[in-house]
C-alpha cells in the first residue's frame, strides 16, 4: 500500500474519497485502520 505518516498536505487520507473517518485522528481505508494524515499510493482527491 505504501502507507506513509505524515503525509504531504493535500494527499492525506483524509482528503482521500476512500477514507471513512472514525474520529478526529484515525478512519478506515481499505479495510485497514489509518491516520487521518497518513497517506498511501492510492490516493484518490475527494470531488468537491
Amino acid at each position: 500500500m505504501g502507507y506513509v505518516f505524515p503525509a504531504e498536505k493535500g494527499k492525506q487520507c483524509q482528503e482521500c474519497k476512500s477514507f471513512e473517518r472514525k474520529d478526529a485522528e484515525t478512519g478506515k481505508c481499505f479495510g485497514k485502520e489509518v491516520k487521518a494524515e497518513g497517506g498511501c499510493d492510492f490516493f484518490t482527491a475527494k470531488a468537491k
